[in-house]
């Protein structure tokens, strides 16, 4: 089950995204201005050199002193055609930077959709399965069977064919385009190499049996102990699915509580992503959003409080995992303040620097009880908790 943890390291993935992509974003409208009052020798006089650089120069500090405000505010004697151009980047550097977020936080809302059609198709590889043994059986390939293991586990298999069979997946698969129509090679070379030679599966192949085991077991096991933990098909999920090694114990758990269910006998229904559907992808989205749209306030409180360091030098990843937590700390009353620090620590640990799950605490600790005392603050219901 997808849960608030990662809907925050997902937040934290996006605006890192955003962020560098806006530092890239600077940079060429930077370049851009350093053109437009370039020296062309085509048209102007060497001797003018000096002047053209002065005004390269003067373009490009504007550009960056007014950055915040969106336009020059005071141009002070600069000339007109200068304030017009650096006017006009600012402009456009507003506009990119908004379709930027949009672009980031679409990207993250859907990373959510791609989890679910992942789940779904991995439901779906049982059948793919069971296909290739029909066609291998049809041909009887001696390369690979010998006569000892004729056996073929999935074909006709119950729950395969209930898997087949589910009209809800059926309808999801149709819904979201999920399919291995383009992989059968792959799932033919998983078969033959990564599932069939499998030690754990090798008594449901008719080889040596190492445990008795019911004919359905093998869908467990495929997914437990195979297609979870094979590197071969790892790599494979890794280059279709982003962010696959963190993903992969959702999936995995949601994948292994849907046909742990239709071994009981239940009907195939699908696992929920989230725990609190709805409410977790409005928490990301509010997330995300909150940081971008407070960012100045953030960079100045983080700035505060870190007088020896040049905010820039600060790794990026620590300074978003700051403003994640302090925007959630402010802006989600239900949630305890040592929650948010804690789980910003635990995200450092994993994401940033060694020493900076210190730095982390210590930044948090100190700014959450600035920010509590002068109200910016206000917790109520659960958020009260160990909060005092």
């Amino acid at each position: 089950m997808l849960n608030r943890r990662i809907l925050r390291v997902k937040a934290m993935q996006a605006l890192y995204g955003y962020f560098t992509a806006v530092e890239s974003i600077k940079e060429v409208k930077r370049e851009q201005l350093r053109e437009i009052h370039a020296l062309d020798p085509a048209k102007h006089d060497f001797a003018d050199k000096a002047l053209f650089e002065a005004r390269k120069k003067q373009a490009v500090k504007l550009f960056n002193q007014n950055i915040l405000k969106g336009q020059v505010a005071d141009a002070g004697d600069t000339e007109e055609d200068v304030v017009k151009n650096v006017n006009d980047a600012l402009s456009e550097y507003d506009s990119m930077l908004h379709k930027e977020a949009r672009v980031r936080k679409n990207d993250m809302m859907k990373e959510a959709e791609r989890l679910q059609d992942t789940y779904v198709k991995l439901l779906l590889l049982p059948v793919e399965i069971e296909q290739r043994e029909k066609l291998d059986s049809e041909k009887e390939d001696k390369a690979y069977i010998t006569k000892e293991k004729k056996k073929y586990p999935f074909i006709d298999n119950s729950l395969v064919q209930q898997i087949k069979e589910s009209q809800l997946l059926q309808r999801e698969a149709a819904r979201s385009g999920v399919s291995w129509d383009n992989e059968h090679d792959t799932i033919k070379s998983w078969y033959r190499e990564q599932i069939r030679t499998s030690e754990p599966l090798q008594h449901f192949f008719g080889g040596f049996k190492t445990e008795d085991a019911g004919e359905n077991d093998i869908v467990l096991a495929l997914f437990k102990r195979v297609i979870f933990k094979n590197d071969v098909i790892a790599s494979f999920l890794e280059e279709t699915h982003l962010h696959w090694a963190e993903n992969q114990p959702i999936i995995k758990s949601m994948v292994v509580k849907t046909i742990k269910g239709m071994q009981e006998g239940e009907d195939l229904e699908f696992a929920e992503l989230t725990k609190n559907g709805e409410d977790d992808f409005k928490f990301l989205e509010r997330l995300f959003m909150d940081v971008i749209n407070q960012n100045e306030f953030l960079e100045d409180m983080i700035q505060s409080k870190t007088m020896n360091w040049d905010v820039d030098r600060i790794a990026l990843t620590d300074r978003v995992i700051l403003k994640l937590s302090l925007v959630e700390m402010m802006n989600s009353p239900s949630i305890p303040v040592k929650v948010s620090i804690n789980e910003a620590i635990e995200i450092s640990k994993v994401y940033s620097t060694p020493k900076s799950k210190q730095f982390v605490n210590g930044v948090l600790d100190v700014l959450s009880s600035e920010l509590t005392s002068s109200g910016k603050i206000r917790k109520s219901g659960r958020g009260l908790i160990d909060n005092k």
